[in-house]
């Protein structure tokens, strides 16, 4: 222990790295996907003006049904989740 600074005195002036629970990880995960969903909801909800400007015209991109079909299920699983967070505190 020559080369440590350890004073074995006070062991809890030992700064020792949380090791994060499984429970822990789980929620960190849960709260990165929640965000990134957020994120895509976001970002595709702004392209949904210009393709119904688009249907004004007559045009339907291929695309479209399954965008919205997308921003209903991120928009569920977005208000799932913030429905069980605000259930367990």
């Amino acid at each position: 222990m020559a080369g440590q600074n350890v004073n074995i005195k006070h062991p809890e002036d030992i700064d020792v790295q949380h090791q994060p629970t499984v429970d822990e990880m789980r929620d960190r995960a849960g709260r990165i996907q929640l965000q990134k969903d957020a994120k895509e909801l976001g970002e595709l909800c702004a392209t949904i003006p210009g393709d119904m400007d688009a249907v004004k015209q007559g045009l339907l991109a291929k695309d479209v049904l399954e965008k919205l079909k997308h921003v209903e299920k991120l928009s569920k699983r977005v208000r799932e989740e913030l429905v069980s967070a605000t259930a367990t505190k």
